[in-house]
């Protein structure tokens, strides 16, 4: 009967320390895992940011073809040749295939088109694929007009489905549009790539396209350029992290049908293999993309810092070494057992050799006697505390008193529930106040060691650690995942929450709201005159200039390459929106004295009212951009509200 009694309580004392192990073991994982998913979600932030600032780019391309097309009275096809070769489109715009010009052509008149064609220098060209079809729209002019660019001329991709809608879509809204996925032949049609077109119509010189019908009536062309997706992610990355996998789709549903990066496969088996993985929605002219990345274990390596391995093996040493030497107490002489339960009794008495053994672990140990009210803390205790702090013994009011006001009544309530025995572990992070005056995070835990025949608690031992790295390290990883990292301002994500919360408490009290959109007009020369560094000190001083203009209450918030928004959660009238957007347009307009230079841009900014303008961030936000490229189309260095009258007669505009 004794000896089944021992194996009954070592079993116990193995079964408990494993499962303590096993508890310290998944603590420690599971934060190594969200630290992980925290700079996997960074990673994936700058690699959309990247894809959205080129894309800008490009529209900026497509437009200032427009441009030229329109102000042109002559053009010759040397001119748009000039055009594209003054555009210096170097390794940063490896993805761009070729910029096509195309030409709107009836069926009545396709035959003489053809003929006209090949009087102008083009014995071989035709309208392909084959066919009589009402409308066709061929290929007249490629650029850059080399190698296999050539092939392409005459070619009609307003036969072919995606392309058709491409080109309708940025007929009918006056705007860029964004193709489906496409594929792209390589080396002779050997083997194939992903891609997309980028679309903008040529509307009849002079003729108004202010509306549908007139848009409809007057296009004679468009401009396309086609990507191949391939080349334009390997030249879009920069410094990031190693071992991130990326997976571009088209649209919202990933699959292979819609992949359109990597192309032909998938992603790569060891990034799988992690779990490790995050998503986002990017959109580009109206249209969606889904960016997925993958971290491989290159990506773990770099940035893990899971010590939970270590943590179980350490913990299963300890408890076979624990259950080793409870088995030897449990099976020593009668003797020898008498003399252990009286060192046991003097060792209740001190317990400091405990205690010693925890603060070997880097934390302090407290032992406090409940209806006496004595507290008792060890050195270690007294460490983490200060140099300057001195004896620490008292009751437990003087501890309390230490605690940040705003952590205290969570406090409170864990040791409460701990006291009642609601909880077994009494586990707080609070602040606490240093002998200089500062604040440092303590993570405090504890348990009920000792209770009367009534359950009252009698005695509770504990630990405490100093977190307040883990805090700082914590904070800075939420910080960069909201905030812009050139201006510091908050970005797309942050400044979301925001809107949605000034919506909320909009209509609950009853207030207006005002959100503005804020573009800089001119800001592209002073990037391609004086480079990229010259540029990103104008975007730090513009953002400056903003926060400058409007109160603390207000958010101003950078959401892409020159693109602002501002949030005034509470507003009197119209007339104080104007005041502020008034403000903000005068301190952009300043000259900019930056690297030996003076500098001049502008900006044009659309401004909406809640509720008059929209009831929900998506409304609002839109007819905001709705004003913002109307103040542009009116002259730019301008004030515009959104105007619900005007938006039939203005071209809608794509976020």
């Amino acid at each position: 009967m004794h000896q089944l009694k021992i194996i009954v309580l070592l079993s116990l004392v193995f079964v408990a320390s494993l499962a303590v192990t096993f508890v310290a073991w998944r603590h420690e994982h599971d934060n190594a895992q969200r630290d992980l998913q925290s700079s996997l979600d960074f990673q994936l932030h700058q690699t959309t940011s990247r894809i959205e600032q080129r894309m800008a780019s490009y529209e900026e391309i497509l437009r200032g073809i427009q441009g030229l097309l329109a102000a042109t009275a002559d053009l010759r096809r040397s001119d748009l040749t000039n055009y594209v070769q003054s555009l210096q489109l170097g390794a940063d715009f490896a993805g761009l295939q070729a910029i096509e010009l195309t030409r709107l052509v009836r069926s009545a008149q396709s035959d003489e088109f053809v003929r006209q064609m090949q009087r102008e220098g083009y014995p071989d060209f035709h309208i392909w694929p084959a066919g009589r079809r009402a409308t066709y729209a061929p290929i007249v002019q490629i650029e850059p007009a080399i190698g296999r660019n050539l092939q392409f001329l005459g070619f009609d991709p307003y036969a072919e489905t995606t392309r058709r809608s491409a080109m309708e879509q940025a007929r009918d809204s006056g705007m860029v549009a964004l193709s489906g996925k496409v594929t792209i032949a390589l080396n002779g049609g050997a083997s194939e790539q992903a891609g997309f077109l980028m679309v903008l119509p040529i509307f009849k010189k002079g003729a108004m396209h202010d509306s549908l019908a007139a848009r409809r009536e007057n296009t004679v062309g468009w401009i396309l350029v086609l990507f191949r997706m391939n080349d334009l992610v390997s030249s879009l990355y920069g410094e990031g992290a190693n071992g991130i996998v990326t997976e571009i789709f088209d649209g919202a549903l990933p699959s292979d049908d819609t992949r359109l990066y990597p192309s032909g496969g998938s992603s790569d088996g060891a990034a799988a293999a992690t779990g490790l993985a995050a998503s986002e929605y990017v959109v580009i002219a109206g249209h969606s993309w889904t960016v997925r990345i993958h971290g491989t274990p290159d990506f773990t390596a770099q940035f893990g810092k899971d010590k939970s391995d270590l943590i179980g093996l350490a913990g299963i040493g300890l408890s076979v070494l624990l259950t080793l030497v409870s088995w030897q107490m449990a099976t020593a002489h009668a003797r020898a057992l008498r003399m252990a339960e009286t060192m046991t009794r003097e060792l209740k008495e001190s317990e400091e050799c405990w205690k010693f053994a925890l603060d070997g672990a880097g934390d302090g140990v407290w032992d406090w006697h409940i209806l006496v009210g004595e507290l008792r803390y060890s050195e270690r205790w007294k460490e983490i505390l200060g140099p300057d702090e001195k004896d620490h013994r008292g009751g437990l009011e003087g501890w309390i008193s230490r605690i940040h006001p705003d952590d205290l009544a969570a406090e409170r309530a864990s040791l409460q529930a701990c006291l009642a025995g609601t909880t077994p572990i009494y586990l707080s992070e609070h602040r606490i106040s240093w002998s200089d005056g500062t604040w440092h995070w303590m993570s405090v835990r504890g348990m009920v060691v000792s209770r009367d025949s009534d359950g009252m608690p009698l005695r509770m031992i504990g630990t405490i650690s100093d977190i307040s790295d883990r805090r700082a390290t914590e904070e800075q990883i939420r910080h960069m995942a909201q905030h812009d990292p050139l201006t510091n301002l908050p970005n797309r994500i942050l400044f979301s929450d925001r809107l949605h919360l000034a919506i909320a408490r909009a209509k609950r009290d009853r207030q207006h709201i005002a959100l503005m959109f804020v573009d800089l007009d001119k800001f592209k020369p002073v990037n391609d005159l004086c480079g990229h560094d010259v540029g990103d000190l104008v975007l730090k001083e513009v953002a400056l200039r903003m926060r400058q203009s409007v109160r603390d209450s207000d958010t101003v918030a950078r959401i892409g390459g020159d693109e602002f928004v501002v949030l005034l959660p509470t507003i009197g009238s119209r007339q104080d929106a104007l005041h502020v957007a008034e403000k903000i347009r005068l301190a952009i307009a300043r000259n900019y004295h930056l690297a030996g230079r003076c500098l001049e841009i502008s900006s044009s900014i659309g401004v909406a009212i809640f509720p008059e303008d929209g009831t929900d961030p998506l409304t609002l936000s839109k007819n905001a951009d709705d004003a913002m490229y109307r103040a542009k189309q009116s002259g730019r260095d301008k004030v515009e509200f959104y105007c619900a009258e005007t938006l039939s007669a203005t071209p809608s505009t794509a976020d």
